[in-house]
């Protein structure tokens, strides 16, 4: 493992914690290389602003650095439409900004507005664990704002977007052409972040055998499951962004899923003896199961593991040998799963790529409610507070429009968070360039440091918002002084991102605000709905789709009850959850995670079941989960009664899903 696995293996175990909210720190995604090639594509274009004595190149550099931000790091041809769409509509809208502010502030204000509504347009919120990285549409706003501030006549305007383009078309040449860089890299930074957690989640779990606190198997039931399955699904989302060698990555993602769901099961088969482990038949196969994960955490390897983790594997399928046992069945499971990494890793042509998805126009161009309300309450945000900027006449007014952009979010409570985030970076960021700035004296030297900012920036923008934003802001700061030099940056920075936050949290909500009772009512349900989905599925052996199917019906499962956690923390800081309605919202979440783990047990010890039986209690199940749904929709004053028979542990899973929803349902009615 070289020296940069090893430090995203350490981070990823300390940031657990973490995932799932829009804070997380993602160390697997950290992109040095990414970063030194985006400071190329900035320094060249700075140092022909400064050769050539026309700082309107620096324009053509905030393009180079703006379509580094929108790579969306998939294929060649994936990458291309992304960042020529955002050229050629950034270069339209910027020089549009422009020619309308040369006919004075109304035709300014109401191009602002009006362009700022179409760039939101393009956007798309697939909400998952918080805000989205920075898309196309987003930095195409920004470039709205900064055409509004150069006020050109048409020839002007449009010298302006062709320096844009320029800059746009040199990095798309550099970072497409001339020099693509491979995920290999990242693919083993993050199998070594997923393996490592399990590795850590292993080990709590064999913790468990020495202490019954509560609390401790609540953290293994939330923070642990939370953030492998988070880390898991992000690894799924890099594999479906690199060029190559797809099939053998996703090989050692499932891996990571079956593991995931084997020390699921072994925690659920744990928590439920009144005795640790046996020490003869049992605590060896727990062991091997920790060992073969040292094993993948420290030698994580994109074309399969090592031979020595192949050997361990193939050594604890030995082990089991015709033991019948849960944790014997669980051990075998997760084994076939390494073996199985290792057979597609030495059969997979290193080109290989999965079919591809084809969407249809239906899809491409249906315009979602959340997408049009969300636009029209950034343009308002935006116009505000360029509006109060220029109307207590405050040195780069126009900073505080590009902060109420940047912090404003669909959802409230995302909103106050990255106000948190954004006010954090940008204090120790101002401060940073506070410090540089009264050291330069030339724009060669602001390029000297500019581009190495660049750097830090690129490589940070995945891993952690706020990291981002504290090399942002001076690299944003010395770039605005290059392009017009001003005196009081550091006041002008603290004034307009103050002017930002209050008027984006004011936008958030008072402007067509997301019900987030709706919002957390609807999570509650696709919780119940997956997690009861998933047991019923079980109990029918899969016999509809295979394991496959139980697979994905598992990883369902998991999303949505980590989204219930994040929505339900979300809430709380805002205080729209009051003490009880919490700890009731906490009972329910809990309950779904029981009912996850004792599925997987059962899915594990299929053969040891009535498949008559089975299929009865699925029936019960789905009829008693349409009842849930009923609850919560009428606040529990129509619920029917629970019949459940108590045969197993799922059973009283279920039973104690049941009761917590009810309570829920009845406090959330009464607290209305």
């Amino acid at each position: 493992m070289n020296l940069a696995t090893k430090l995203v293996s350490l981070v990823s175990r300390r940031t657990l914690w973490a995932e799932g909210h829009v804070f997380a720190i993602s160390p697997e995604r950290i992109g040095v290389l990414e970063g030194i090639r985006a400071s190329v594509a900035i320094g060249v274009m700075l140092a022909a602003a400064v050769i050539f004595g026309r700082p309107d190149f620096a324009f053509g550099a905030v393009a180079a650095f703006w379509n580094c931000l929108c790579d969306p790091l998939g294929s060649r041809g994936s990458r291309l439409r992304v960042m020529a769409f955002f050229s050629v509509l950034g270069a339209v809208v910027m020089m549009l900004a422009s020619y309308c502010a040369h006919w004075g502030p109304v035709a300014s204000f109401v191009a602002l507005f009006v362009l700022v509504v179409l760039c939101g347009l393009t956007r798309s919120y697939n909400a998952g664990f918080g805000p989205a990285p920075a898309q196309a549409g987003l930095l195409a706003s920004l470039a709205v704002i900064i055409g509004i501030t150069s006020p050109r006549e048409i020839s002007g305007a449009l010298t302006l977007a062709g320096y844009f383009l320029l800059g746009s078309l040199w990095t798309i040449l550099l970072t497409i052409f001339v020099w693509p860089i491979q995920a290999k890299s990242t693919a083993e930074r993050t199998l070594a972040a997923i393996f490592s957690r399990l590795e850590d989640m292993a080990r709590f779990l064999q913790g468990l055998d020495k202490t019954g606190e509560p609390d401790r198997w609540l953290t293994f039931d939330t923070i642990y499951r939370r953030g492998v399955r988070v880390s898991i699904e992000r690894g799924r989302e890099t594999t479906a962004r690199m060029a190559s060698g797809r099939e053998r990555m996703g090989a050692g993602i499932d891996a990571a899923a079956r593991i995931f769901a084997t020390l699921i099961a072994l925690g659920a088969y744990r928590r439920n003896l009144p005795h640790p482990f046996d020490p003869q038949s049992e605590k060896p196969l727990v062991d091997g199961i920790e060992e073969m994960l040292q094993s993948l955490a420290r030698h994580p390897r994109q074309m399969g593991p090592q031979t020595q983790t192949v050997e361990q594997a193939d050594a604890l399928l030995r082990q089991v040998g015709g033991d019948g046992g849960l944790v014997a069945r669980a051990a075998a499971y997760a084994a076939k799963g390494v073996v199985n990494f290792a057979r597609i890793g030495k059969e997979a042509a290193p080109g290989t790529l999965p079919a591809k998805t084809t969407t249809t126009k239906a899809t491409m161009f249906h315009l979602d409610r959340l997408v049009w309300r969300h636009a029209l309450r950034v343009a308002t945000a935006v116009l505000l507070a360029y509006l109060v900027g220029n109307w207590f006449a405050v040195t780069f007014s126009y900073w505080a429009a590009i902060a109420a952009l940047v912090v404003t979010q669909p959802i409230s409570a995302n909103t106050w968070l990255r106000v948190l985030e954004r006010a954090t970076g940008s204090l120790i960021g101002a401060s940073i360039a506070a410090i540089l700035i009264a050291q330069i004296s030339n724009p060669l030297g602001m390029v000297l440091v500019i581009v190495p900012l660049s750097i830090l920036v690129i490589a940070l923008r995945l891993v952690s918002y706020g990291a981002f934003v504290i090399f942002l802001t001076p690299m944003f700061m010395l770039l605005a002084d290059f392009i017009r030099p001003a005196e009081g940056l550091i006041a002008a920075r603290f004034v307009n991102e103050l002017i930002g936050a209050c008027v984006g949290v004011g936008a958030s909500f008072l402007l067509w605000p997301e019900r987030e009772n709706d919002i957390l009512a609807a999570t509650i349900s696709t919780a119940v709905t997956a997690n009861m989905r998933f047991a019923s599925s079980v109990l029918r052996h899969g016999e509809a789709h295979g394991a496959v199917d139980l697979d994905q019906m598992q990883r369902d499962a998991g999303l949505a009850s980590t989204r219930l956690e994040t929505a339900r923390e979300r809430m709380l800081l805002e205080g729209r959850l009051g003490l009880r309605r919490q700890d009731y919202l906490c009972d329910v979440i809990v309950a779904l995670r029981s009912i996850c783990g004792m599925a997987a047990v059962l899915e594990i010890t299929a053969s040891d079941r009535s498949v008559e039986q089975d299929k009865l209690r699925a029936d019960r199940y789905d009829a008693l989960a349409a009842s849930l749904l009923k609850t919560l929709a009428t606040s529990g004053e129509d619920s029917a009664p629970l019949v459940l028979d108590e045969d197993d542990d799922l059973d009283r899973a279920v039973w104690q899903l049941s009761l917590a929803v009810q309570a829920y349902a009845t406090r959330s009615a009464a607290s209305a």
